[in-house]
């Protein structure tokens, strides 16, 4: 297994640093010190290795997500863990948010392409989470009676704008992420 690590770390490095159509298979397996035949033992060719790319580093992100702290006393706690846990996750993973980020928008054509079926997951997932914390918000009398699908597009729009802007630019977003949270806090509490 220790081969087929060194082949997918130094694919993602390459992927992020030259793009998919400047990386060979020939340059990963000179890089990773392995032959190219091994390349194609593990994977069907260059195509198959980024699609496992992207998919163990989305299956890594949903199950942070999932576990990431969701039992607390507001609310309006669980949207601002939401907000953390995406910025920290593209911080301790830039190879892998940089590859979902940057290349999916390209494979959008292709309904197959593991890419759709990541960046679907990804707005149900958080569409749903957002959706339930807001309406139990409202609910409980925590939240303003604001326009559930609208706030939830907003808020999801702006956590995926800053996941881009930490990817892209590598570099820490904490004073946007602090706002940001601080314009959830005052949109949506009624005593904020």
């Amino acid at each position: 297994m220790g081969k087929k690590i060194d082949i997918v770390r130094t694919a993602s490095h390459l992927f992020v640093t030259q793009g998919f159509d400047g990386t060979t298979t020939a340059q990963i397996a000179r890089e990773a010190n392995v032959t190219e035949p091994l390349i194609f033992y593990h994977f069907k060719g260059k195509d198959d290795l980024f699609s496992y790319i992207l998919k163990t580093g989305s299956d890594k992100f949903f199950a942070g997500l999932e576990a990431h702290k969701k039992d607390t006393e507001t609310e309006f706690e669980k949207i601002k863990n939401y907000i953390n846990f995406n910025l920290r996750y593209v911080g301790k993973n830039p190879d892998e948010s940089f590859l979902v980020i940057s290349a999916c928008p390209a494979k959008f054509a292709d309904p197959d392409h593991i890419c759709q079926k990541i960046i679907k997951r990804h707005k149900q997932i958080i569409e749903s989470y957002l959706r339930d914390c807001i309406k139990e918000g409202i609910k409980k009398g925590e939240f303003l009676n604001v326009p559930i699908k609208e706030t939830v597009r907003l808020i999801s729009l702006i956590v995926v704008g800053l996941m881009r802007q930490r990817s892209f630019q590598k570099k820490s977003t904490a004073g946007l992420n602090k706002t940001t949270i601080e314009f959830c806090r005052r949109s949506l509490l009624k005593n904020p």
